[in-house]
């Protein structure tokens, strides 16, 4: 129960005592009243009287009757005044408290709304560090494995890291999301992307066929050709065909819900940073990637790129060992 409520609820009661209060006032004021009213009326038949009378005694009674009538008739005035006056200082200290307790209500709301949000990111910096932690003990066991590959070890990453990459990106349950990892595969212009691992929201989906791309084609062909990260808030913008086109063999119709929100990182490796490949993500869920900093949300691409970032260490470590072999 919020503090706000608790002095809503005492203002309700303190209401209706000061109205009580006021009431019993005015009720004792009132029966002074016809008094007032009776002095008022004397007052106004001695001056009337002092009329009948001369010289200096007419004179006396009229002045004397005038300001009796004067006092009860002012003072008749002096009570309506009192409680029209008592009256709106209750109104008024009525409304001062009840605008008090809304402002603290949109205060109290806009604090626990920031609350929540840090104890989101909180938890998604956290899970952040644990995907960090797994990618590199995941690639670690790769290198001692002499069979292993860099395909069977990219895969091993990715899905020992499933759980918190999915927090710190933001996943939610119906969501359906996708991560894959591209690799360049191919020299001048039959180089094409070409997946070589992959997460879904739905697992028994992963094995399926993902589509290739060519230099300068859809987002990931776009990102590859730029050396730039490439984000999509909504598909359905416009200008995404127009940043990003796809070829007709390349389109599906499902792509503007499937594919709502997307990003897609160049991954870079030696020490003349040649790409790689592309680290692509994506969600149904609009603005699951976004450009804006200030936005906690930003973190799902800064999940994407420490996922680019352990794609790249693995693939320079294998390449390193198969030199030495």
């Amino acid at each position: 129960m919020s503090g706000f409520d608790t002095l809503e609820a005492r203002l309700r009661p303190n209401r209706r005592g000061a109205l009580r209060k006021i009431s019993e006032r005015i009720a004792s004021v009132e029966r002074l009243r016809p008094w007032l009213v009776v002095t008022g009326v004397s007052g106004a038949f001695i001056a009337a009287f002092g009329k009948v009378f001369t010289g200096t005694a007419g004179i006396v009674l009229a002045i004397t009757g005038a300001a009796i009538a004067a006092f009860g008739g002012g003072f008749v005035a002096l009570l309506d005044y009192r409680k029209l006056e008592l009256g709106t200082y209750l109104t008024e200290a009525e409304a001062i408290a009840e605008d008090a307790i809304a402002q603290g209500r949109a205060l109290e709301t806009e604090r626990d709304a920031a609350r929540s949000e840090g104890e989101t990111l909180d938890r998604r910096r956290i899970a952040y560090r644990q995907a960090s932690n797994l990618m590199r003990e995941a690639a670690e066991q790769s290198m001692l494995a002499d069979v292993a590959t860099l395909t069977s070890a990219a895969d091993f990453m990715l899905k020992s890291a499933v759980v918190p990459i999915g927090a710190a990106i933001g996943f939610e349950m119906e969501e359906r999301w996708a991560i894959s990892i591209f690799q360049v595969q191919g020299e001048g212009d039959s180089a094409i992307l070409r997946r070589i691992a992959g997460l879904r929201a739905d697992r028994l989906a992963e094995q399926a066929q993902a589509r290739e791309w060519r230099l300068n084609e859809g987002l990931v062909g776009v990102a590859w050709h730029t050396g730039r990260d490439g984000i999509i808030e909504d598909y359905r913008d416009p200008q995404v065909a127009i940043d990003y086109p796809v070829p007709d063999g390349q389109r599906r119709g499902y792509d503007p819900d499937r594919y709502r929100s997307m990003a897609a990182i160049p991954i870079r490796v030696g020490p003349d940073q040649t790409i790689w490949g592309v680290i692509a993500a994506s969600s149904d869920c609009t603005g699951r990637f976004r450009r804006d900093p200030g936005n906690n949300r930003v973190q799902a691409v800064d999940t994407v790129r420490l996922i680019g970032r352990s794609t790249a260490l693995l693939a320079t470590a294998f390449r390193l060992r198969d030199n030495r072999a």
